[in-house]
């Protein structure tokens, strides 16, 4: 009897090493194949990390895109902002001119009227390209102010004119040396009727040119206050 205990023993020995290579085996299969998606998963995880990466240039990319697209946008409406001012609507009742000489008048004669041929601001059409004066379109308290460039070696002489009374005076000498220049600026309010007439002539028979061209305007301006 307990020769057959013996071998019954023996051979559930066997039958438990046998389960237990099983299980051995099974671990081993399991551990295998979690090795094989763990290296799967870290390669998806550098895949994911490279796509990220590449998402976040792409993102920063676009927003510095953004960035210049809106200054952009900010650097195009300060250009056109003065562009803008110019083409608003002036008021109604605003009365303004300015003119310059598009030309040198060489040595006026006296009682000669200075003519500023080109016009730049006319609101209301008050002054006159062809006449040199200027007619108030309606009655108020104006504004007026000139420059008068004066050749070299000789002397230059103007009155400022309101209807036939001279209100204001400008006078021009140079040196006898060559390119001098001299330049005479003034400006006077005076209260003005409708068609009241604002005009430059000269006072003398100027011994010089009045000079204007690209570097010196001879100018001619004027504005209703009120």
């Amino acid at each position: 009897m307990i020769g057959i205990a013996v071998v019954l023993g023996t051979i559930t020995l066997c039958y438990a090493n046998v389960d237990v290579e099983n299980e051995l085996m099974e671990i081993r299969t399991i551990l295998t194949r979690q090795e094989k998606e763990i290296k799967a998963l870290r390669n998806e995880n550098r895949v994911l990390r490279a796509d990220v990466k590449k998402m976040t240039v792409e993102i920063d990319n676009l927003k510095n895109a953004e960035r210049i697209s809106r200054a952009q946008v900010a650097l195009k409406a300060e250009i056109e902002r003065p562009r803008n001012k110019r083409l608003l609507p002036v008021p109604a009742s605003a009365v303004a001119f300015y003119a310059y000489m598009s030309a040198n008048e060489p040595n006026p004669s006296l009682h000669h009227s200075l003519i500023f041929n080109a016009v730049k601001t006319n609101v209301e059409g008050g002054y006159n390209q062809f006449s040199g004066m200027f007619s108030a379109p309606s009655p108020g308290l104006y504004v007026f102010t000139w420059t008068i460039y004066t050749g070299n070696h000789g002397q230059t002489g103007f009155h400022i004119y309101v209807n036939n009374d001279v209100v204001c005076a400008t006078f021009g000498e140079t040196d006898n040396n060559q390119n001098d220049y001299d330049s005479d600026s003034g400006s006077m309010v005076v209260s003005l009727n409708a068609h009241d007439n604002v005009y430059i002539r000269s006072s003398m028979a100027c011994t010089t040119y009045v000079i204007s061209d690209a570097m010196r305007r001879t100018t001619f301006a004027g504005w209703r206050l009120n």
